[in-house]
């Protein structure tokens, strides 16, 4: 297969939140593609965290365009100058108050390459300690607790736990786990 050679693109929105162009890109048959609209993304974290009981540490946080509260793991965007790690360990400690002493990368996947730009690097973090507050943004009210991988499982069959990303990177956590224990 050969890639797609972009012949055009012009940004439609370009801010902190959202950058989307529409991009005018010729196959290789010919064919041309106008507009194809692409959003550029900065690459996200997902944290696998584990205690000493073997829970995994879930966030809840209500989501606005889904009209929905859902289960998550900890995360979020990696900002300019940082590592995937880095933002990891900020952003455990930031939704819920905790560090961990242990981290393993579990490896990285495409949000949805068909239309985003960025990564999901996804890690494990185990050894965990209480270190303080919760330090959320102003937009963010988010609850924490622990679960067994058998209560996410429920909740993933239940649709409480709903955000195909999060299920991904929790199954792939789990494989991990599997492979390294």
């Amino acid at each position: 297969m050969s890639p797609w050679r972009q012949i055009g693109s012009k940004w439609l929105v370009r801010d902190r939140w959202l950058c989307l162009r529409a991009d005018v890109c010729e196959i290789q048959n010919g064919t041309i593609v106008d507009p194809y609209y692409v959003m550029e993304e900065r690459d996200w974290v997902h944290v696998f965290a584990r205690d000493r009981q073997d829970r995994v540490l879930v966030v809840r946080q209500y989501r606005y365009a889904g009209n929905v509260e859902c289960g998550e793991l900890p995360g979020g965007v990696v900002e300019p100058g940082e590592t995937p790690e880095t933002t990891a360990r900020r952003e455990l400690q930031e939704e819920t108050g905790y560090l961990a002493n242990n981290w393993l990368k579990v490896g990285k996947v495409f949000a949805n390459p068909a239309r985003q730009t960025n990564f999901i690097h996804i890690y494990l973090a185990s050894d965990l300690s209480i270190r303080g507050e919760q330090r959320l943004d102003a937009s963010e009210e988010i609850s924490i607790e622990f679960l067994s991988v058998a209560d996410i499982k429920a909740a993933i069959e239940s649709g409480e736990f709903a955000q195909a990303l999060h299920i991904a990177s929790f199954y792939l956590s789990l494989e991990f786990l599997g492979r390294t224990t």
